[in-house]
């Protein structure tokens, strides 16, 4: 779980000593002044234990490592923009339900006890989960218990939760009793930080989240639980956690993440970005300025280039030239010499490679062994390139440092760095495999995993992504569509096809609210029906609603909502609400439920609009039509194009 870092070298003694003394301490005595009455042995010894470790804890996720500033740790507290969480499927609430996190969200952790944090990526996940963690310390928050950080991408089959949390306690002299500490969880008095769900290793992912929900079902009612992730399917499973995503970043939110990366005292750079951002010019980037990696990356962009990327690969690949040249201007200091001996250009086709194999193996960390491997075998894959695999491993760790050392194994300095390479190989490398590889993925059951990946490509090779992912969904929505239109003298057009929309790609069950009927009971009764156990519930006023989505919905509500706007049709009407005791039976909606009268038609409608993918406008037939008959004719020109040049 966590090691010794460099960080702690950096603290000074009597540093370390008062953190001790003020802060951890009365963390730690009020914790076991309440074991005292309970467990009979002293308790004391052993709270040293918690002492080493938070502070251990509390030195690593005090200083951050940042794209900005590679190879560089800086405070967290210093480079921190305070973002909001808003809470997913508010219809029971009079009000929107928001939470600052500038310090631990108390009332709101207390009211709910489980919390999920799920958003896409560079949102800033890990760092609103490690500043709350900062903050128990800072002021000894006793209420919430004794906080345990756990990076879930450590867990395998053969190294549980409970394993992961006890070799943490230990120290290099002392090892905690496991038996007691077992006994303390279930006690109670824990806050437990889950970080990255979608991090952990797809051969080891049903086996590890069985283990983290046996773990938290047998760990008493007296525990609190924060866990994050990107959107997963595998989410699911976790329902009894209330939802909560990032708000994005506001214009002056962004502007004061980089004045905060900008470490000059006449924050010149950073105003001569917000300069040129506030000038106009740049209108179709203040997407990325929602995005705290993308306001990152912009800085560091514009550090080396002295200009504003328009696209988003770009941002990416001026933050590997960057790191690539890695040079002070100020200073004109040359850049690093590579040990591999690879210019620019042939050190990213290795990276490439290795980018696609980690992707593919959704691998996240590694030892040194599996990653000089990978080296390896994309050494033999680039011809005429002479190099030596520990050198090139050492490049990627010291002069172009896109790897970074966490403990005993090695990971991707960002999770996206490793999708950016991924996705450029398969557009310059996989040459003859690229439909292959992009038909695979939009038919994965897993394609959420590759939502960034997708969004990268459509930049990097949009005819790419429009013929193996923007074709296969429209046409079958198209499919969808004529399969179900139907003509009817009761209930509108539109209604129908915004029934349509609603239904395409996912299964949807409702059931009213009764006595004596819980939101469990909804989740399995809806599991059997749907045949599926990835069934999100939503309660909603009345009515429990189960929906299991299909794969490819992901791509529709993340990527084509955010790229491909022009597709779809905006439901003008405000949603009219529920009726209670609509369908007090399970009922499963298809295209004619409720279609005895329109007013019913609506409302049950309605139903399918109160889900979390919020359903409030759907893809429009005739422009998807239309769209579909302009890639074909794209893809033919580029056959007649190769079809000319292979004549050559």
């Amino acid at each position: 779980m966590v090691l010794e870092t460099a960080a702690m070298t950096m603290v000074a003694k009597p540093l370390v000593e008062n953190l001790t003394k003020k802060l951890i301490v009365p963390l730690i005595d009020k914790f076991v002044e309440s074991c005292k009455d309970k467990y009979n042995e002293d308790l004391i010894p052993k709270a040293e234990h918690f002492e080493e470790y938070i502070l251990r804890t509390y030195e690593k996720y005090s200083f951050i490592n940042t794209l900005v500033f590679s190879n560089t740790q800086l405070k967290l507290k210093d480079i921190y923009v305070a973002q909001t969480l808003i809470k997913e499927n508010q219809y029971n609430d009079k009000k929107e339900v928001t939470a600052k996190i500038d310090k631990l969200p108390i009332e709101l952790i207390k009211k709910y006890k489980k919390i999920l944090i799920t958003d896409t990526a560079g949102m800033g996940k890990s760092t609103i989960t490690r500043r709350m963690f900062i903050d128990i310390i800072d002021n000894s928050l006793a209420d919430v218990g004794i906080p345990i950080y756990i990076e879930l991408n450590r867990l395998r089959k053969n190294h549980d939760i409970i394993t992961e949390i006890h070799e943490g306690l230990n120290s290099l002299s002392k090892e905690f009793d496991k038996e007691l500490l077992l006994k303390l969880i279930q006690k109670g008095g824990f806050i437990f930080f889950l970080d990255g769900y979608d991090e952990i290793s797809l051969a080891d992912r049903i086996a590890v989240t069985q283990d983290i929900k046996s773990f938290i079902s047998k760990a008493g009612t007296d525990n609190y639980y924060i866990l994050t992730s990107r959107p997963e399917d595998g989410l699911s499973t976790f329902g009894d956690f209330q939802a909560f995503k990032i708000m994005a970043l506001t214009k002056e939110e962004a502007f004061e993440l980089l004045k905060k990366y900008d470490m000059t005292s006449d924050k010149e750079m950073s105003n001569k970005i917000i300069k040129a951002l506030k000038s106009g010019e740049y209108r179709s980037i203040d997407e990325y300025l929602k995005n705290p990696l993308l306001v990152s990356l912009l800085f560091s962009a514009y550090n080396h280039k002295h200009e504003i990327p328009i696209k988003k690969h770009l941002f990416y690949s001026n933050v590997y030239e960057a790191f690539f040249d890695a040079h002070d201007f100020s200073k004109g200091i040359e850049a690093h010499q590579k040990k591999s001996g690879l210019a620019i250009d042939d050190f990213s086709r290795i990276l490439r490679y290795v980018g696609f194999v980690c992707l593919v193996g959704n691998k996240i960390q590694f030892n040194d062994t599996t990653i000089i491997a990978i080296i390896k075998d994309a050494k033999k894959r680039c011809v005429n390139l002479n190099f030596n695999e520990s050198d090139f491993f050492n490049d990627m760790l010291t002069s172009v440092p896109l790897f970074c050392k966490d403990g005993n194994e090695y990971k991707w300095v960002h999770k996206s760095l490793m999708e950016y390479f991924a996705a450029r190989f398969i557009a310059e490398d996989a040459k003859n495999d690229q439909d292959r590889i992009l038909g695979t993925i939009y038919k994965s059951e897993s394609v959420d995993k590759y939502i960034n990946l997708l969004d990268l490509y459509y930049d990097i090779d949009y005819l790419g992504f429009a013929k193996n992912i923007e074709l296969p969904l429209l046409q079958d929505y198209i499919k969808f569509y004529d399969d179900n239109i139907f003509e009817s003298q009761n209930i509108r057009k539109e209604y129908i096809e915004e029934r349509i929309g609603c239904l395409f790609a996912q299964k949807t069950c409702v059931k009213s609210k009764e006595r004596n009927y819980n939101i469990k009971m909804a989740q399995e009764e809806f599991i059997k029906v749907l045949g599926n156990k990835n069934i999100v519930v939503v309660n909603s006023r009345y009515t429990y609603i189960g929906i299991h989505i299909q794969p490819q919905t992901e791509i529709l509500r993340i990527l084509f909502k955010k790229r491909r706007t022009d597709l779809f049709e905006q439901v003008p009407r405000v949603a009219i609400g529920e009726s209670e005791g609509l369908y007090k039976t399970l009922k499963t909606i298809d295209i004619h439920t409720g279609e005895e009268n329109e007013d019913l038609y609506d409302k049950t409608s309605n139903l399918l609009i109160l889900n979390p993918w919020g359903h409030f406008c759907h893809l429009n037939y005739q422009k998807c039509c239309k769209e579909v008959e302009k890639i074909k004719n794209q893809i033919k020109k580029n056959v007649d194009l190769k079809s000319l040049l292979d004549s050559i």
